[in-house]
């Protein structure tokens, strides 16, 4: 969800509850924020990726390009602004709001925007999540125990049956369409 004013006035702001990639056109008099429910993020001209799922335990921002900095908001305190740099990742722990940098192939991170699913060493459980929001499917795993499985991929304009059917030859589970879901279980 994107929500943003149609004011030529001020700073360009745009609130975002999801996943967004952004391209940014510097303007020093018209400042671009984007604001979460964690932090706010000041662009200064640049293209980033923002991670931002209610429900997921990270807030996750990467920067492909440009510089943006982060700020305190309502939920997180900052001692600090946090500037990223090419390369860089920033990554909230909501659970204890301890906030980390590391440098990452951003590719990975930003794959989504070209109808790509790249993931590295990805554990079942958050692979599901995945799919689920990338072909709007409900995944109902009934063995929890091989949500901690773990495999590497990248699809490019797969459809949902060619990605789990490349999965089962890669982890030993099984499919099966029961309704409107997909019911995934060990062999």
């Amino acid at each position: 969800e994107i929500r943003y004013s149609t004011e030529n006035k001020g700073p360009r702001k745009v609130y975002l509850t999801g996943e967004a990639w952004f391209d940014v056109a510097s303007d020093p008099k018209r400042p671009f924020i984007i604001s979460t429910n964690y932090y706010d993020i000041n662009v200064k001209g640049t293209k980033f990726n923002v991670k931002a799922y209610e429900n997921d335990r990270e807030v996750i921002t990467t920067l492909e390009d440009g510089e943006i900095i982060l700020t305190s908001s309502g939920y997180v305190r900052f001692e600090e602004d946090i500037i990223l740099k090419p390369g860089e990742q920033a990554v909230l722990n909501k659970e204890n709001q301890e906030l980390s940098l590391r440098s990452v192939n951003t590719r990975w991170f930003t794959s989504w925007k070209e109808n790509k699913l790249i993931f590295m060493n990805m554990n079942l459980k958050d692979l599901v999540v995945l799919i689920e929001r990338k072909y709007g499917v409900d995944i109902v795993v009934k063995d929890p125990d091989i949500l901690s499985y773990h495999c590497d991929g990248t699809f490019k304009n797969e459809t949902i049956i060619e990605v789990l059917e490349i999965i089962k030859k890669t982890l030993p589970i099984r499919y099966e369409i029961v309704g409107q879901q997909i019911e995934i279980t060990s062999k």
